[in-house]
């Protein structure tokens, strides 16, 4: 609509419509309940630009007229003088979600019919509120179609045998039809989705030990092995003044040398270890660098409220811009990064840049790519950044 059609400028379109419409179902893509109807204020400009081009504003008010009839929104009018009195719309208002989901397109609408059809299935197999069930497939995020129909399998099981996974691994779990690692670890999304199901903090099967890799970067230690701590390592090997925590593989091997360093493989938010298995990083000034997205932030977060005190690098708009072109919009399997809900302030161990830039990232569309992996991301840049705090 309106694609052909002249408009004064500053008037809304047709088109200005559908995105704020968009806009809306996807921020409130896990609203438990019907979230419309919602009303758009439609801003005309002052007279002088109105009179300039009668025959225009006349178009672009039609426009909105059959935008409105051709999708049931009800609409207010005001009255301008354009010569002659002259009714134009100045409010629209779309009734409720199945009007708004016939804007907003096919993509959005799916989506959102999925999302509502799959909170149904939780709350009807599990037996628990529509909230909880919300909660439970915001957690799960873009899942298959099969997995999804896997983890109601597992919800449902998990709910009727707390009493005997202690004694189990994850692998170990003797669900028909699993792939062993399907579960993942502690911290997958899978596992939180079926506590956030069960109202449980964890799920109380028996974890493997705890490690974490970490390798000095003194010269004096070049050529000796990465070390993997398992249980507290109180005192460091070598003399150690900083450190770096890193998020991936590729950035943790690749890291050169600096004097009295050295680097940890955080490898997600396995990160949150090094407080209690390298305790004496808290005698080190402590460096924490991950993905730009929103996860990195809430691993960031997840450190320091673990107790170690550390500052980001590279972990800002700046950096951001300048690598953008380095982002992607899909994970790792090739799906769109969905939105997901930011977590309180209150709750993040984050600055108020770290916290705008975070929230920003939750939301698909309010920036270009929602992720910038860590590894996109030269080592140079990172070693020109360590060496601008002191390094």
């Amino acid at each position: 609509m309106g694609g052909g059609t002249a408009h004064p400028q500053g008037t809304a379109t047709p088109d200005d419509l559908r995105r704020w419409v968009a806009r809306t179902v996807e921020r409130e893509m896990f609203a438990v309940d019907d979230p419309w109807p919602r009303t758009k204020a439609v801003q005309w400009p002052k007279e002088a630009m109105l009179v300039s081009d009668v025959n225009a504003v006349h178009d672009a008010n039609n426009a909105l007229k059959d935008f409105a009839a051709r999708y049931g929104c009800d609409v207010t009018f005001t009255a301008r003088r354009l010569g002659a009195r002259v009714m134009l719309i100045d409010h629209v208002t779309v009734p409720d979600e199945q009007a708004a989901l016939a804007i907003a397109g096919g993509r959005l609408r799916h989506a959102r019919e999925r999302v509502l059809a799959r909170a149904a299935q939780i709350e009807q197999t599990c037996g628990v509120a529509p909230e909880v069930a919300m909660r439970a497939v915001q957690r799960l995020g873009d899942e298959t179609d099969v997995d999804f129909a896997l983890f109601t399998a597992a919800a449902a099981w998990f709910g009727a045998h707390d009493n005997v996974v202690a004694a189990m691994t994850a692998r170990e779990v003797p669900l028909e039809g699993f792939s062993a690692k399907w579960l993942g670890g502690a911290r997958s999304r899978r596992r939180a989705a079926i506590c956030t199901v069960l109202g449980v903090d964890a799920l109380l099967l028996r974890e493997r030990p705890e490690e974490l890799r970490y390798r000095y970067l003194d010269p004096a230690a070049a050529g000796a092995p990465d070390r993997i701590a398992v249980t507290p390592q109180r005192e460091p090997e070598h003399s150690v003044r900083r450190a770096i925590i890193v998020e991936n593989k590729d950035t943790y091997q690749a890291m050169p040398a600096f004097a009295d360093a050295l680097c940890v493989f955080g490898s997600g938010f396995a990160a949150v270890r090094a407080a209690r298995l390298l305790p004496f990083l808290a005698d080190c000034d402590v460096v924490y660098w991950g993905d730009l997205d929103a996860v990195g932030f809430e691993i960031l977060a997840a450190v320091r409220a673990s107790g170690v005190d550390c500052m980001s690098i590279l972990m800002d708009r700046a950096t951001y811009t300048r690598y953008m072109r380095f982002g992607t919009r899909l994970d790792a399997h090739s799906r769109a990064i969905g939105a997901c809900e930011p977590l309180a302030a209150s709750a993040m161990r984050l600055d108020d840049d770290e916290y705008a830039l975070y929230c920003a990232l939750c939301t698909p569309g309010e920036m270009e790519v929602p992720r910038i992996e860590q590894e996109r991301i030269p080592i140079a840049c990172a070693v020109e950044a360590l060496w601008s705090i002191g390094w």
